[in-house]
């Protein structure tokens, strides 16, 4: 049976979005690590650019804004904008990329499926309840052979916890406002810029503006444009297509094509383990997208 093309165009915004997703641990650590950059750096080249880009946007939308109101919009902003990304960046100056590739994704799924049971009345099947746990079991798979190896990882991964569960609480609540995408997007670049500046201004400018050009370029394209605007818009247009608990498990792509990019571009090798386990974890959420529904009650 042929998927529905409403289905196909949700799946293609979630893919998109996870692709660039899955590169953002591997840049964050290199950033953080290997560059010399500060959280505040990423944050800064996050935001700031961002809100910039979609400031007009903002303004046109302003009436859809308004009605939400500034409790959700700064609910929005903390789950989906500075708050979780400073989870997800600060983990990365303890834990290695990889366990940033898939703790943080195998998280958000699971609540956002628990979230949506609680706050939309979405409760899942047999069936999608079985897809996420076989995606939580090849996600492990992926991750296992990181375990062990890096001391004082925990204190990342606990961050990392919290980076995927806010943002299933994100998912969640974009489909519960009923925000479409592109104010969804602005809101949470918009009011993150306030979050970030002063601190930025204070503590990492004049370090930050002594960096090569090219770094500064590279990050504010990463980071700002592709990472602050594009996927964002994407993920949007992802949970109004597919609603909250699909949407929420196109994220299981990220640890499955970032060690697809590690493999291409670093040559870091995929053993038994890893091939087995993303296999799992693609073919799960397929299934959870394509052939698993929710019922009402």
């Amino acid at each position: 049976m042929t998927a529905p093309p409403k289905l196909l165009l949700g799946l293609l915004f979630g893919a998109a979005a996870a692709f660039i997703w899955s590169g953002h641990a591997v840049v964050a650590r290199n950033a953080l690590a290997g560059q010399g950059l500060h959280v505040l750096d990423l944050l800064f080249c996050r935001y700031i650019p961002g809100a910039l880009l979609l400031a007009p946007l903002a303004w046109r939308e302003r009436r859809v804004l308004a009605a939400l109101g500034v409790w959700k919009l700064l609910a929005l902003s903390v789950t989906g904008g500075a708050v979780n990304l400073s989870f997800f960046v600060t983990a990365l100056h303890f834990a290695p990329a990889s366990h940033g590739a898939t703790i943080a994704p195998m998280t958000g799924p699971v609540v956002a499926a628990l979230a949506a049971w609680w706050l939309l009345r979405e409760r899942p099947t047999a069936g999608r309840a079985a897809a996420l746990g076989v995606m939580l079991l090849g996600v492990l798979l992926i991750g296992w052979d990181g375990l062990g190896l890096h001391p004082g990882a925990w204190r990342g991964d606990i961050l990392l916890v919290m980076a995927g569960a806010t943002w299933g609480l994100f998912t969640v609540l974009l489909r519960r406002w009923q925000v479409p995408a592109i104010p969804a997007t602005a809101a949470v670049s918009v009011v993150s810029a306030p979050m970030v500046l002063p601190l930025f201004l204070v503590f990492r400018a004049e370090e930050f503006f002594a960096q090569p050009i090219t770094l500064i370029a590279w990050m504010i394209v990463a980071q700002g444009l592709l990472l602050g605007v594009v996927s964002m818009f994407l993920f949007a247009r992802c949970v109004e297509t597919l609603g909250a608990t699909r949407a929420g498990t196109i994220s299981v792509l990220v640890p499955v094509m970032g060690l697809l990019m590690a493999a291409f571009f670093l040559a870091e090798p995929i053993g038994w383990f890893k091939a087995i386990g993303a296999g799992l974890a693609a073919g799960a959420m397929l299934v959870a997208v394509l052939f698993t529904g929710r019922r009402l009650g």
